[in-house]
């Protein structure tokens, strides 16, 4: 490597990585460029940045003795400002996630990567590592953007692969629904009374909820064809809630049936409390169903989470001030005071599998709807209630 670049004023770039012909690619590739280190497993790597001021560490996620993640978290403790990347495959999208949900890592390169892309990822790399040395707040915000970023760019590869299986789900539901048309007749030849062998009794029993059971997934795929529409295309027509005019009622039902089956698990009830007829909000429907599955399902789990059977999670809606005011209740677990100040908060969660994106999402499509959302708990074991307020469609 050149004295120009190797020089003392050039930030150290670490590369750890247990096969051999990985790590002598990546050094020839990239030593006219940078000041470039390698190391043949986790254990040299902290030797090195024990005795060295390492402004980029790139690890490979499958190492023995000690694994990337492992090392991640070592360095995130030890050396928080230094910049972390993973170099792995695609298909190590469950730990790359959660990489990025705990703050390991701000970016992620995928095999077999291509050096014009990866130089430009260490250049920006040792740019912000150079940035943030004079203001840890700096540094917060940029590790936070770029965990978004990154996670925005996960979510458009699997986007990818979605659509192949939704279409085989949106066939499959025709055929169940054209099952589900033939109720009457099979009820017609069995006759009034109910069949006294179990196994004929249950199926007559399921096919009367075929019809429900239908509308329900096909609900969903509705919902998920939306949502993958939105994410590719950004079709800000289709999204403007000035222009949108959505019941709410359908939505909320779909919401709690979605969420029944969590809710059953614990013996808990969804119930809804209010009008049988609400007014139309200037929200798109997508964006509304996000929300409001969401926040039932936080109910539910909250419930879950207490472990006390009869809970409940009560969804009321009233009107005031040309507003539609919808609040879930849920008797679940409740908030202390220092996490309801966090809560909403990107990435901060109190659940092992959570990622702290729903309600942060939540808030903000119910502000860009022009609405307001807030988050009340009288304590640990009281509860929690979540209010929306949306704007009426006129």
């Amino acid at each position: 490597m050149s004295d120009t670049v190797s020089g003392k004023s050039a930030p150290l770039v670490l590369y750890v990585d247990d096969e051999r012909g990985n790590r002598v690619v990546f050094e020839q590739s990239l030593a006219s460029e940078f000041n470039i280190k390698v190391a043949a497993d986790a254990h040299a790597a902290l030797e090195i940045l024990e005795s060295e001021e390492v402004a980029v560490l790139v690890s490979d996620m499958r190492m023995p003795s000690m694994s990337g993640d492992e090392l991640l978290r070592v360095v995130k403790e030890r050396w928080p400002q230094t910049m972390r990347m993973v170099v792995t495959a695609f298909s190590d999208v469950d730990p790359i996630l959660r990489a990025i949900n705990e703050g390991l890592v701000v970016r992620y390169i995928i095999k077999p990567w291509v050096r014009a892309e990866l130089a430009q990822v260490l250049r920006w790399a040792t740019e912000a590592y150079a940035l943030s040395r004079s203001s840890a707040a700096i540094h917060r915000r940029l590790l936070e953007t770029e965990r978004l970023a990154t996670l925005g760019s996960v979510s458009a590869m699997l986007v990818h692969d979605l659509k192949q299986p939704l279409m085989s789900l949106a066939v499959n539901v025709e055929l169940l629904r054209e099952l589900a048309d033939l109720g009457p007749i099979v009820r017609e030849n069995i006759g009034p009374v109910m069949p006294a062998d179990k196994g004929l009794r249950r199926a007559v029993e399921m096919l009367n909820e075929l019809p429900q059971m239908t509308d329900d997934i096909k609900t969903s795929i509705e919902h998920l064809n939306e949502l993958i529409t939105s994410l590719r295309g950004f079709n800000q027509q289709r999204r403007d809630p000035m222009n949108a005019a959505t019941d709410p009622l359908p939505i909320l039902r779909h919401a709690m049936s979605v969420c029944q089956e969590l809710a059953v698990k614990v013996r808990a009830q969804i119930a809804y409390d209010g009008p049988r007829e609400l007014p139309r909000v200037r929200m798109p429907a997508t964006e509304l169903t996000q929300v409001l599955i969401n926040l039932v399902a936080n109910g539910a789990q909250a419930v879950a989470a207490r472990g006390e059977p009869q809970g409940k999670v009560r969804i009321k809606a009233t009107e005031t001030d040309g507003m539609l005011v919808l609040e879930v209740h849920d008797s679940g677990i409740g908030m202390t005071p220092d996490v309801l100040k966090r809560v909403g908060t990107p990435f901060f969660t109190t659940r092992e599998q959570g990622t702290g994106l729903g309600v942060a999402q939540c808030q903000r499509l119910v502000g860009t709807a022009g609405g307001r959302m807030s988050i009340s708990s009288d304590g640990v074991g009281k509860g929690t209630t979540v209010t929306i307020r949306l704007p009426i469609a006129a």
